[in-house]
């Protein structure tokens, strides 16, 4: 056996056996990289830009409130005052959030916007509600039907 001195290959240079031969240009111009598939540009940027985020408008508290409050005017129309009280605090407070919605360029329009009718019918509800209880209590009640 034959020693090796350290830092030599002891199997040589071998020939890579898949390459393929090497042709002269005859025109004497480099040849060019082999066209990308599908149309894709030879040049690429490695990578993309990163998108930046679209800003995002500030919610206005008010408007999430007065829908809260004009929902539960709803129900809240079985006791006449009642209703007539929490329907209009809601119609207020979506009154004042839908300016300041439209001011400060706020979002959650649609929320101010369900405050102030589900408020105006707790209202309407509980007049009617007031109506119907002053009727029946001047007839006597459901016994003079």
């Amino acid at each position: 056996m034959s020693y090796t001195p350290p830092g030599q290959d002891p199997y040589g240079q071998q020939p890579d056996p898949y390459a393929q031969p090497q042709q002269p240009n005859p025109y004497g111009q480099p040849v060019s990289p082999a066209p990308q598939p599908y149309g894709q540009p030879e040049l690429q940027q490695p990578y993309a830009q990163p998108w930046s985020a679209a800003p995002v408008k500030q919610n206005n508290g008010l408007a999430l409130a007065a829908m809260i409050v004009g929902i539960i005017s709803i129900p809240s129309a079985c006791c006449a005052l009642l209703g007539v009280a929490v329907g209009a605090a809601a119609a207020i407070m979506g009154h004042i959030s839908m300016k300041q919605i439209a001011q400060q360029g706020q979002s959650n329009r649609s929320h101010a916007l369900t405050g102030i009718i589900t408020g105006y019918v707790g209202v309407g509800l509980g007049i009617l509600n007031g109506i119907a209880g002053l009727v029946l209590n001047l007839n006597g009640g459901f016994g003079s039907f």
